[in-house]
């Protein structure tokens, strides 16, 4: 795939779109201002969407799609060059700045089973690390913050989002959500969740990285991670995104949404299904916010 502008222009869309994709595409915020990819440019997925400005969460209009029984024809990514009511997990606000990368996307797994769902969660995930590798050349290391945060040098790039919806034990679609901070930084307030944040343009060696080629790299490792769990399941990409951790060995303390603390002292390690194992024994902790102590 190859993105010629970073910024959409009138009259780039299509003269007319198919029947089935139009609402879909007013859903997503689809303007003339928009520019849109078709096979066999989009690696893994049917076509791409750039679009100039979205009212709400693209992630959240995929989802409420696939549960009013709508239905997305084939598979699709989309990127809001800017919106509003974008979020992070648990409806935490994320900013959408001019610059940075605010990308959704949903495809079927092809009658993977059900309980694929939870490994899921790796797949965007990982294709954020792989991006970020890639734009820099490999200077820069990123991990994956437990369970869905990428940090380079302990500062926050990258969040992830994961939904997905069966039937019949059966996976039927995927909905993945990632943001990715490229040319500017948010101004975000530290906590002791999210101590920090940077864009990739902060480190040394990714001065000039810029958004189109971002999502060149995004969408094409997203692309070859999806086609794996379509051909081997979500199971296959465990190691590496065991590997990828940042907390295994590390000192962290684990918090419920309402402050509770459910877990204290080293990680031992992650596990297939994503819980946490403390040293020390006790119940591996499948929920909850983690802080890096």
């Amino acid at each position: 795939m190859r993105v010629v502008s970073d910024r959409p222009r009138p009259g780039a869309i299509p003269a007319e779109l198919p029947p089935a994709e139009r609402d879909l595409f007013a859903a997503l915020g689809g303007g003339p201002a928009t520019f849109v990819a078709e096979r066999p440019d989009v690696v893994f997925f049917d076509r791409l969407y750039l679009i100039e400005e979205a009212a709400g969460s693209q992630f959240d209009a995929l989802c409420a799609r696939g549960r009013e029984g709508l239905g997305i024809p084939g598979s699709l990514v989309t990127v809001a060059m800017t919106g509003r009511g974008f979020h992070g997990h648990r409806q935490r606000g994320w900013a959408t700045l001019r610059g940075n990368l605010h990308l959704s996307a949903t495809f079927s797994p092809a009658g993977r089973p059900a309980s694929d769902a939870l490994g899921l969660v790796m797949l965007p995930a990982l294709a954020a690390v792989d991006a970020v590798r890639e734009l820099s050349g490999g200077r820069l290391a990123p991990g994956i913050k437990w369970v869905n945060d990428i940090l380079v040098d302990g500062r926050k790039v990258a969040g992830v989002l994961t939904a997905t919806s069966s039937r019949e034990d059966h996976l039927e679609s995927v909905v993945l959500g990632i943001g990715l901070d490229v040319e500017r930084t948010p101004d975000v307030p530290p906590t002791p969740f999210v101590p920090a944040v940077a864009c990739l343009r902060d480190f040394a060696g990714c001065g000039t990285v810029r958004l189109a080629t971002a999502i060149e790299a995004l969408v094409g490792a997203l692309g070859r991670r999806a086609a794996t769990v379509v051909a081997e399941g979500a199971a296959a990409l465990f190691p590496e995104y065991r590997e990828f951790s940042l907390v295994r060995g590390r000192r962290a303390r684990v918090l419920s949404e309402e402050g509770v603390l459910l877990a204290e002292g080293v990680v031992e390690d992650v596990l297939p299904d994503l819980r946490l194992r403390f040293e020390g024994g006790g119940e591996p902790v499948d929920r909850g916010r983690l802080v890096l102590v």
